[in-house]
This record gives structure tokens, sequence and C-alpha cells, in this order.
């Protein structure tokens, strides 16, 4: 009875797993683009300047002003939030999985 359990809670993940933690095309380039050291995650360094610069650009285009001290505070604590295994850096799963989920229709 385990056995059957344990294979039904496996089936359920891999037929889930895909959809929950599927990134945008913009998502995995951003990760490639900031991973500058090719080590397959993101430093809390490579982070934060990712965040900084991307919510800089978003500034300049809705013509707001940007504190660069406010926003990489914000990325650090968005950086320990993301990173669930502890590890001090994000692989993809842990990078996609911090960008607010769209509730599908």
């Amino acid at each position: 009875m385990k056995k059957t359990h344990i294979i039904a809670a496996f089936a359920a993940f891999v037929l889930v797993a895909p959809a929950v933690f599927s990134a945008t095309k913009q998502q995995e380039k951003q990760f490639a683009d900031a991973d500058s050291n090719g080590d397959k995650a993101l430093s809390k360094e490579e982070f934060v300047m990712l965040k900084v610069a991307n919510g800089q650009k978003a500034a300049k285009k809705n013509n707001k002003e940007f504190n660069e001290e406010n926003a990489s505070k914000q990325a650090a604590n968005a950086f320990a939030k993301a990173d669930t295994d502890g590890d001090g850096k994000l692989n993809a799963g842990e990078f996609f999985a911090s960008f607010p989920q769209k509730k599908k229709k």
C-alpha cells in the first residue's frame, strides 16, 4: 500500500512540476545573462545587480525616481527568501520560483 502512495505522489509531482516551475524566455535570458561566471547559479551579488539594473530600466521607462540603495536592500531580502536550500546561491529553479506566478484563466 505504501509503495502505491509513493508512486502516485511521484507521478503527480512529475505531471505538475513543469507547470509550476516553467520559466518564460525572458526569465531564462535574465538568468543566463546575470550568471557572469557561468556556474549555472546566481550569487547574491549577481542577483542584486540584475534586480537593480531591471529597476533602473523600469524607473527610466516610467519616468520615476530610482533609489539604488533601497533597491539593493530589497533585492538582498528577495535573494534570502528565494535561496530555499540555503547554499548562498540561486539555482535556476529557485530563481524562476522567485517570480510571482501568473494565474491561469
